[in-house]
């Protein structure tokens, strides 16, 4: 009823005026009830609609808490006042209604150690609703709040759907602020499936090259196809452990404190980075091996000092990390990780190294590309210096060339997520879900095509035997000499004799003879000539 006196009121005064306010619909939804139109900039300072709705939205709590009846009405009037073309000024709340939802409001504030805003100033409004000043009057409120505050309602500065940490926010077990249920659901299923595809082919890698098997020798293989073998086991142990043991804090601390949550960040963090280290490692060998024919003394010498660096770059980064203390769970997955909640720490601890291990796989790529581009096209090995045959040189190249495309996907994945993360908490979008999805199954993409490193007739005869030497040992069967035809017939004397003297001419050595000396046995019906 305040409403329609308040317009035909300022109808009445102000039909004769020129327009001289522009208007503009209400796009903020929780002021949407009460009148439709707004102009900027607001009696709060802000000169868009989308500014206010962020600074309505820190007052959230309050309004859930129920202190005052009249606060949505009050806010709105203070943020999105009222507008009409025929009166200059904005239309925002009287003195009265001010003091109304002060009086019952800042009790609960101030018990928990906030003061009134100066932007809700009451002394700022006008009194009464008259022909000099145009304000909104409200009905009155009469809800009383005497009772003491609760020490379980949550502070003001959060949002509900977080947790307080000291200064930070911290994403509560189930909060649902940029994915909902569903999507949460088929992550789990999509990272799941793909993580155990991941450990059983990357595992079968390692053990096949191990026992000789596989396509291509190359040692930074075993060591690539280890790493992803111990980031699917991350995975594998996060979705089976669940999102509440695995990720979700009891206490508002940091997801060290949580031990499932640090040992899948260590299992996904650092082995995640060897295997793009290893990745780098693995293109210089092959620049090594086939572009400059080392020798095998300076391949093992190159093997040890790749370790050295595959190994150590990984470990300084997870200690980096560990200082930081930035670990905590990510709202689509549950899974721990670095970087989730603060985006400097996303782009100097991730982004970043993801960047430096792309770069030099890239140009040691072009490098040994150049190198193979000018050598002469030989099947055969060289003896030599131990280079390796045209054909598995070419494959060996294309392995490298295929770690740079998921590593190219993950590093543009995660550069979406710092560069709109911002955004995102703020309500003004919502992050695409197949963005998600294809860093995750880039991840675990090496891992799981390892399965064409060992397809070949090679492996299959590498298992044969080392399932030939596991299995049950026959014994070979006797060997028994048999007489010969002519032996059978003569007298046992006889036999003895003859192969006594026989074993006799077969001790001595006679290199001038040219024939075997023949003996005739006579017996006693022979007749002699």
């Amino acid at each position: 009823m305040f409403l329609l006196l308040l317009f035909t009121f300022s109808w009445g005064v102000s039909i004769s005026e020129p327009l001289m306010r522009t208007c503009e619909p209400i796009r903020v939804e929780m002021c949407m009830m009460w009148y439709n139109m707004t102009g900027m900039p607001n009696l709060g300072g802000n000169d868009i609609q989308k500014e206010a709705d962020l600074q309505l939205q820190s007052f959230s709590p309050l309004i859930q808490y129920g202190c005052s009846q009249n606060l949505k009405l009050f806010l709105c009037s203070v943020y999105v006042p009222m507008c009409t073309e025929q009166v200059t000024n904005p239309i925002g709340p009287c003195r009265g209604l001010c003091e109304g939802v002060r009086s019952r409001c800042f009790p609960v504030l101030q018990g928990f150690g906030f003061t009134w805003p100066d932007a809700l100033n009451c002394s700022r409004f006008p009194e009464t609703n008259n022909q000099e000043h145009m304000c909104i009057e409200g009905p009155k409120d009469e809800i009383d709040i005497r009772a003491p505050v609760d020490p379980a309602v949550q502070k003001f500065d959060c949002d509900p759907r977080h947790m307080k940490d000291g200064e930070r926010c911290l994403n509560g077990c189930h909060s649902n602020v940029l994915f909902d249920e569903s999507e949460k659901k088929f992550a789990e299923v999509w990272v799941t499936v793909w993580a155990l595809i991941c450990l059983v082919m990357s595992l079968g890698s390692v053990l096949t090259m191990l026992i000789g098997g596989g396509r291509v020798k190359a040692r930074p293989l075993i060591s690539l196809a280890f790493c992803y073998v111990l980031v699917s086991i991350g995975w594998a142990l996060r979705m089976f452990a669940g999102r509440t043991s695995s990720s979700c804090h009891k206490s508002p601390e940091d997801g060290l404190s949580n031990v499932n949550c640090a040992f899948v960040f260590l299992l996904l963090y650092y082995f995640g980075m060897a295997a793009n280290a290893w990745w780098v490692c693995l293109c210089a060998w092959w620049v090594a091996r086939v572009g400059l024919s080392w020798s095998p003394e300076k391949m093992r010498s190159l093997s040890s000092a790749l370790h050295v660096c595959a190994w150590a770059l990984p470990a300084a980064q997870t200690v980096a990390a560990l200082v930081r203390r930035d670990v905590d769970s990510d709202e689509l997955t549950g899974t721990c990780y670095i970087g989730n909640k603060n985006s400097t720490t996303l782009l100097t601890l991730v982004l970043v190294p993801y960047f430096f291990y792309f770069a030099s796989g890239t140009i040691l790529l072009f490098l040994g590309c150049g190198y193979v581009m000018k050598k002469p096209r030989s099947l055969a090995a060289a003896p030599l210096t131990n280079a390796a045959p045209r054909k598995e040189s070419d494959f060996l190249g294309a392995i490298c060339t295929l770690y740079a495309i998921p590593t190219f996907c993950v590093m543009s994945s995660i550069y979406y997520e710092y560069n709109n993360k911002d955004q995102w908490l703020a309500g003004e979008r919502k992050p695409a879900l197949w963005a998600f999805l294809l860093k995750y199954f880039m991840v675990l993409f090496i891992g799981v095509s390892s399965v064409f490193w060992i397809w070949s007739m090679k492996s299959v005869t590498a298992w044969r035997a080392v399932l030939r030497r596991l299995g049950p040992r026959k014994q070979a069967p006797l060997k028994v000499q048999t007489m010969p035809q002519v032996m059978r017939y003569m007298p046992a004397q006889t036999i003895s004799t003859s192969l006594s003297t026989t074993s006799k001419h077969s001790s001595r050595s006679h290199p001038h003879r040219k024939q075997p000396r023949l003996h005739h046995m006579r017996s006693g019906s022979e007749t002699v000539i």
